[in-house]
């Protein structure tokens, strides 16, 4: 049933956040075959600036650029931004940096460039980076349901090349899950409850404080446990679990819980050994974390050799330190909003930050891949519900796709070469080119007189940066499509992104055509977040423009460039040139339809579109010998009486070829948008919460969920995406704990 108070959820929509695909290595092979031009798709050392090449072009372009949809930039101040203006207090002053990034910026895309700029870069040298590029992964939450299939683990000793764990299975791997009259299956939490206090199903019969002091953290403790069932009343998810019910002591045997008649108590174990988990800080009872937390865990298993030990690869200890860094991290990031106590992990890092790590004694839960002989140890995560680490950094990904900013000259893409590069960590040693090299194109003084400017403040849809962690809008497969699982259709579960093999993608911001050459400002950029079905007007995330330029604002500058090779100039045009960035399927034979570059803020929400176009006559150039007869007549030189030339002359080579490939068709949709009139937008909330759901044992995504961003290439590319939130029997796979016989 639809909710009136949120009117778009769950309708069809296109993804205001995309990629284009980055498959350098496939573009250098098309070059090395002689399908793309070698000029544009392959690295080399970038030419000097102390000679004019006798075959190379030098000359300018004039620019006219007009304003599509409102353009918010300047000076942020705060919480507000506000155009810069000349002097006079009227005219509109741009910075030619701003105009040189969003003409680079395509160029880039265009020629499958490296990423210019890629965040924060390892410590260590350049050398080593090639060889290491040991870089922090990024975390993600799990979900509720995937805490069925965690296996706790306690640290039980140290490797040469990782740690050795102990992995407690409860009663899993002697018996099967729980069957009622009706042939309803209750799957079995492998780890004890162990109630925090009087809060929770059981009641509980002595102090807290004594409870506590009892049952301390990583203490090895017997036990008297039953199995509960938990939904059997159609209530909530259906699973059963072990509720520990009294401890044995030297003293005797004392009772600590009495299960009341409301909860189905099935079996029975007792004088079981095990160890006390608390996620909670010493001292704290579980409801401090969150209201709805009341149990802390009992490991133990009751399998006839005991708990199975296993080896804890380094890779997997690392990302362990990385998940409780997130966590500080996340705290750190603002400290003004902390209503909750961190979790024990957390909290012993805050204190000492060599305690991210494990060591022996640490209990935590890990995932397991039981499938062969022996299990295998995946992850190790500090709590049942949480973050969880992916396999592979951003970085590593980057620095086998080829994208990272490179590390020497040899290693310039055409974008570097073009526009000029800084390495990011160059040799103690490096001079020149090794070190930075200033770029062929600089670009003239924004002329901006004919710019209109609204003092019309706008309070703006907070501007939240992309979270990489997210992933699926951030990465595709080899093939540069979206990635799949097992060359299926069905989508990746959660772990397995930012895998090895898959290719970090460029970040898009399709146009909005629905706002196109509109006089108003778009809704969706200052209409309130909606969560819940309810307006959010939380003005601390919120930016306000003090004044913008307004849609039918014109604005012109010269682009200067000098020694570009053929192809490198005619790559110039075609990104210069607006018709060209339209999808085949879009472009009629008149091609009276044209594309989009960007600029300034908020271009998720549809703002800062520019049509970018080279004024009629505003081609000049000369090559390098011809300047070189003028400089010996004394009767010109450069950037003085040049030929205007014919923007047709100069034929992007391979077009064809280079128009069918993905990641400049992915271009072009971006560029043009969609015109079917759906909206383009983010994922609610409650659509994220239900593409978010998935099996609790396996971690695959429902059928239908797990979806990410469409392909902006191919023949689907137009198509729009819907979240179905239609109620579906997703059904239970098999227990991977094996053949069980349930005791009655």
């Amino acid at each position: 049933m639809a909710d009136p108070n949120d009117p778009i959820s769950f309708k069809p929509f296109h993804s205001a956040v995309n990629r284009i695909p980055v498959p350098r290595r496939s573009a250098a092979n098309l070059a090395n075959k002689g399908r793309l031009s070698a000029d544009l798709f392959r690295d080399r050392a970038a030419s000097g600036h102390d000679r004019l090449e006798p075959d190379l072009w030098s000359g300018s372009i004039d620019l006219e650029m007009t304003v599509r949809t409102p353009l918010v930039f300047g000076e942020q101040n705060d919480a507000t931004v506000t155009a810069p203006f000349e002097e006079d207090e009227k005219t509109l002053r741009m910075s030619p940096t701003m105009v040189k990034g969003m003409i680079s910026r395509a160029y880039e895309t265009l020629t499958c460039s490296r990423f210019r700029v890629f965040g924060d870069l390892p410590e260590e040298s350049s050398g080593q980076r090639r060889r290491k590029a040991d870089t922090k992964p990024l975390t993600y939450r799990g979900d509720a349901a995937s805490a069925l299939g965690l296996v706790p683990i306690r640290i039980c000793g140290e490797e040469e090349d990782g740690l050795v764990g102990e992995l407690f299975y409860g009663d899993t791997l002697v018996t099967n899950d729980y069957r009622d009259d009706r042939g309803r299956t209750y799957e079995t939490m492998r780890a004890a409850s162990l109630q925090g206090g009087p809060a929770g199903p059981a009641d509980l019969l002595v102090n807290a404080n004594d409870l506590r002091e009892m049952t301390p953290h990583g203490e090895h403790i017997r036990c008297h446990i039953s199995l509960c069932l938990h939904g059997d009343r159609g209530k909530g998810a259906r699973y059963a679990y072990w509720q520990v019910t009294h401890i044995i002591t030297e003293a005797g045997e004392l009772e600590l819980f009495e299960i009341p008649n409301s909860v189905k108590v099935v079996d029975h174990l007792d004088n079981v050994w095990g160890y006390v988990c608390r996620t909670a800080p010493d001292g704290m009872s579980p409801n401090k974390l969150f209201s709805r937390k009341h149990d802390e865990r009992f490991f133990f298993d009751v399998s006839r050799q005991g708990p199975k030990k296993v080896h804890v690869e380094s890779d997997v200890c690392k990302a362990y330190a990385a998940v409780v860094r997130s966590y500080v991290y996340q705290r750190t990031q603002d400290p003004a909003h902390q209503p909750k106590p961190p979790n024990r992990a957390t909290h012993a890092a805050q204190q000492d930050p060599s305690a991210v790590s494990l060591k022996v004694g640490d209990l935590a839960f890990a995932v397991v891949d039981n499938s062969g002989p022996t299990p295998v140890v995946l992850e190790i995560v500090p709590t049942m519900i949480g973050r969880h680490a992916y396999s592979a950094s951003p970085y590593r990904l980057a620095l086998e796709q080829d994208v990272v900013p490179l590390s020497n000259a040899e290693e310039a893409s055409a974008a570097d070469r073009l526009f000029g590069y800084v390495v990011p960590d160059p040799e103690q040693d490096a001079a020149g080119g090794e070190v930075a090299a200033r770029g062929r194109v600089s670009v003239g003084k924004v002329d901006a007189s004919r710019a209109r400017i609204s003092r019309d403040p706008k309070t703006l849809t907070p501007l939240l940066e992309p979270k990489p962690g997210s992933a699926r809008r951030f990465l595709t497969g080899s093939n540069s499509a979206t990635p799949s699982a097992r060359g299926s259709a069905n989508a990746l579960k959660r772990s397995e992104y930012f895998s090895p093999g898959q290719l970090l993608g460029a970040a898009a911001y399709p146009v909005h055509r629905g706002v196109l050459d509109s006089r108003k400002f778009p809704k969706q950029a200052t209409a309130p977040a909606v969560m819940n079905g309810r307006e959010q007007h939380n003005t601390d995330v919120q930016l306000k423009a003090n004044s913008w330029v307004e849609v039918g604002s014109e604005l012109r500058c010269t682009v200067s460039f000098t020694n570009l090779s053929h192809d490198e100039l005619a790559a110039l045009i075609w990104v210069l040139t607006p018709e060209n960035l339209v999808p085949a399927s879009e472009q009629g034979p008149d091609r009276s339809k044209c594309g989009y570059l960007r600029m300034g803020l908020a271009k998720p929400f549809g703002l800062g579109v520019l049509e970018v176009r080279i004024a009629r006559g505003g081609l000049r150039a000369r090559q390098g010998a011809d300047l070189s007869n003028s400089y010996t007549a004394l009767n010109g030189c450069l950037g003085l009486n040049e030929p205007v030339v014919d923007p047709g002359k100069f034929v992007l080579p391979h077009s064809s070829a280079l128009v069918q490939t993905p990641w400049v068709q992915a271009m072009q949709r971006a560029a043009y948008g969609y015109a079917d009139g759906i909206k383009v937008r983010h994922m609610t909330l409650p659509e994220n919460r239900e593409n978010n759901q998935t099996n609790g044992r396996t971690g695959e995504p429902h059928p239908g969920k797990g979806i990410g961003p469409r392909d902006m290439f191919g023949p689907n590319s137009a198509k729009p995406l819907r979240i179905d939130n239609r109620p579906q029997n997703h059904g239970r796979p098999p227990y991977p704990g094996g053949n069980r016989g349930r005791r009655r």
